[in-house]
């Protein structure tokens, strides 16, 4: 069923709050789990043409020339499907970016908001880690144990992770377009790496 929007905090008055949350894509936890899955599990190969970006003059390559690859790589201010991916390193465009590489039209990859926003069904790149909260509500559970897979994590204006599910010490899975590996990866991970983040429940999940 899909969520209420006043469940999560949101104003029924505001008119245009009400038609951004209903105008939602609605996906479920498995379907958000398979696309994180799917782009983490992405195997490409960077070719040449793959480590030079065309309209950034001091860019540098995280890759090699024909070094085979999991997970698509992490591009500042990006959000390519594999798909999109794929026809862009085939045009020769720079496989990644970071955020001192700024926004350009000549990398590929996808970012931490970017990715999240994937996996919640969207298909542009909208919201950043400063305004997700706008499709997302916070929740008021106990999120070291009643998060649920679909979830994420986030520290505006930093980092967002997907969550995955617990481990059995109750250390926490995520999914998440990692700058420093450069790709988007599944990880275990610590409570203590998340410290100045809350959790957020997208809006147009049907449970």
């Amino acid at each position: 069923m899909f969520a209420p929007a006043f469940c999560f905090g949101v104003d029924p008055t505001d008119q245009s709050a009400t038609a951004r949350i209903a105008a939602l894509p609605q996906v479920t936890r498995g379907q958000m789990l398979a696309t994180a899955k799917r782009v983490a599990a992405y195997k490409w190969t960077c070719r040449a043409t793959n480590l030079k970006a065309a309209c950034l003059k001091n860019y540098a390559s995280n890759w090699h020339a024909d070094q085979e690859i999991i997970g698509l790589p992490y591009g500042w201010g990006d959000m390519d499907t594999p798909e999109a991916f794929s026809q862009k390193l085939a045009r020769g465009m720079a496989a990644g970016a970071h955020s001192r590489d700024g926004i350009s039209k000549c990398t590929a990859g996808v970012d931490c908001s970017g990715f999240v926003a994937m996996c919640w069904g969207l298909k542009s790149h909208i919201y950043s880690t400063r305004d997700i909260r706008q499709i997302a509500g916070r929740p008021s559970y106990n999120w070291f144990t009643d998060m649920q897979p679909g979830d994420a994590l986030v520290k505006p204006g930093d980092h967002i992770v997907l969550f995955a599910g617990y481990n059995a010490d109750g250390t926490p899975n995520v999914y998440e377009a990692n700058g420093a590996a450069s790709r988007v990866i599944y990880r275990k991970s610590s409570w203590s790496r998340f410290i100045g983040y809350y959790p957020l429940v997208y809006k147009g999940i049907v449970e």
